[in-house]
């Protein structure tokens, strides 16, 4: 910061990925206090991104500055009126990411309207959390045909040309890919005046169908099972004349993005930093599908999971992190009504407001009540992008799964540093419980120790038991009945094969052996797997041993 204000800062992004609650927020307050009293520094503005409104408001309060040194530009009248200074006035200038994404879409920084000092670029340049070079544009099926309608009457060739793009989507069968029109110059519609006539979301996709004007797209299924079919591709979206500028992010140590940046573009620099140990740490896992449709289908028992934790601790504060956009929003109001103690000490805190707030810093208890997913080819598209990959190229799954992984454990590492992690003294964590559900196949568990150095992490074991149906239910039955006819008689595996005409071992082993409700019932059964014979491998299960303890009816116990 100091060398962007004396003007011998290199060209770079420079990237520091301090962990929460070490102080780079502080850092930034003194530093931005001490630049505005330097008698060598009088002409030097500052910018600060922030990705919140809520933090912009923080941050006006906590630097405590003279309204004629700062100013706030963003699409907020109400949070710009925490300064009547006019932008190109203030030495100070706090914006958002968007803001600046908005105003470098057509241009580059240095030619970028409103956030200039008395006409001149502003040498300090701080990005508060998470920057993505790249963004995503896409439109699907789905999104084409509900613009169709509103457009007929103001822009029947726009609203012609949409169709003939859906049905183009429809025919590929999510497949290949579709060089996409010029949109403004084969219809003569500006994307402005499109704009004017229709709502925000529907906006929204009119923004994305511009933006691929004239570009080679990806045709995909947002997943496997998905009926609609999108077209994808990738644009800039901060322009590399920002550089020099700080990011401030803690999920530059294990985000997936950064190290393809920088080992790509070679413009991204890695400033020193240090890793909290977080011993004071235990973490619990839940397989179980968590995600938005799993909470549609499934909300009830989720919830009944979230209160029967909570109600294990009933004079405890919990922070839970939750999707939003299910059920209008009730997974709060679903959670709290299966409560019995009192409901105000829960927080709930959803996804896309888990990063950047110190609010709920003193809670030692966190529940991510499902991941944070993004379709999977939002993930292809971001390995493309920071890959150099082209369009033409077949992209390699095991870096799409990297860069999910390095998304994943960044919302973690977010979410969970809004609770009590956050606090400590010098390299430790503070001490917190937190408690996450996810389905095994997304590699969290395993993942958490990168995420969180020298947490303990262990099962969190559901309360309700799920119903063991078709092959598993009949193993289970099966199980049973052996241990209750012959409970001293191991049961080899071969033969519970057999017994359920399942044709190799490798499917007893993927749909049975696996199968979680089938573990859990071995659990249930007292039943573990054992090894019998001369082999490497467990082969059979067993009653296990009961815990030494009091001989039944002896009339006392020896004290050895």
């Amino acid at each position: 910061m100091v060398a962007m204000a004396d003007g011998m800062a290199p060209p770079s992004f420079f990237l520091s990925s301090l962990d929460p609650g070490v102080g780079k927020t502080t850092a930034l307050i003194n530093f931005a206090q001490h630049l505005l009293r330097s008698d060598q520094h009088k002409d030097v503005a500052v910018l600060l991104c922030f990705s919140r409104l809520e933090e912009i408001i923080r941050l006006v309060d906590e630097m405590g500055l003279n309204e004629a040194d700062f100013a706030v530009h963003t699409s907020d009248d109400e949070v710009n009126q925490l300064s009547t200074t006019l932008p190109d006035e203030a030495r100070v200038l706090l914006t958002t990411h968007a803001m600046v994404m908005s105003k470098c879409r057509c241009s580059n920084f240095k030619e970028a309207e409103g956030l200039r000092y008395q006409g001149e670029v502003r040498a300090v340049r701080i990005w508060d959390e998470a920057m993505l070079p790249g963004e995503v544009a896409s439109i699907s099926t789905d999104q084409l045909a509900a613009l169709r309608d509103p457009l007929r009457l103001s822009y029947p060739p726009l609203a012609e040309l949409i169709g003939r793009l859906e049905r183009q989507l429809e025919v590929s069968g999510g497949k290949g890919t579709l060089m996409w029109p010029d949109v403004a110059e084969d219809t003569g519609i500006s994307c402005r005046s499109a704009r004017a006539g229709v709502g925000q979301r529907q906006a929204t996709y009119l923004d994305n169908i511009y933006a691929l004007s004239g570009r080679r797209v990806l045709l995909r299924k947002p997943n496997p099972a998905a009926s609609v079919i999108a077209a994808l591709n990738t644009r800039d979206a901060i322009p590399d004349d920002m550089a020099p500028v700080v990011i401030l992010d803690a999920s530059g140590r294990i985000r997936s993005t950064y190290d393809l940046w920088e080992r790509n573009a070679g413009n991204l620099t890695r400033l020193r930093s240090g890793v909290r140990m977080c011993q004071n740490l235990k973490v619990q896992v839940m397989y179980r599908g968590s995600g938005k449709d799993a909470w549609r289908k499934n909300g009830e028992v989720l919830a009944q999971e979230l209160a029967s934790l909570i109600n294990s601790k009933p004079d405890e504060e919990w922070l839970v992190v939750y999707h939003k956009g299910v059920n209008s929003g009730a997974i709060p109001d679903q959670v709290k009504g299966l409560l019995s103690s009192n409901p105000d000490r829960v927080s709930f805190l959803n996804w896309g407001k888990h990063q950047g707030t110190n609010e709920f810093r003193h809670i030692k208890n966190v529940i991510l009540a499902g991941m944070n997913n993004h379709p999977q080819t939002d993930y292809e598209m971001k390995a493309r992008y920071y890959g150099g990959i082209g369009d033409d190229q077949d992209v390699c799954m095991a870096h799409v799964k990297q860069m999910e992984a390095g998304e994943h454990m960044h919302h973690i590492l977010q979410a969970i540093c809004r609770s009590a992690v956050r606090q400590g003294i010098g390299a430790m964590c503070g001490p917190c419980n937190a408690y996450i559900i996810a389905p095994k196949r997304s590699g969290i568990r395993d993942n958490l120790p990168k995420v969180f150095p020298g947490c303990k992490v262990s099962t969190w074991h559901p309360t309700t038991k799920r119903k063991a149906t078709g092959k598993v239910g009949a193993a289970l039955l099966y199980v049973a009945t052996h241990f209750t006819d012959r409970p001293e008689v191991v049961l080899m595996f071969t033969e519970l094969q057999s017994a359920l005409e399942i044709s190799n071992s490798s499917n007893f082993r993927n749909s049975i052996r696996r199968n979680e409700t089938y573990k859990a019932g071995l659990e249930t059964l007292g039943v573990e797997e054992v090894t019998i014979g001369n082999y490497r491998h467990r082969n059979a299960l067993a009653m296990k041993p009961k815990p030494f303890g009091p001989v039944e009816g002896a009339s006392y116990i020896i004290n050895v």
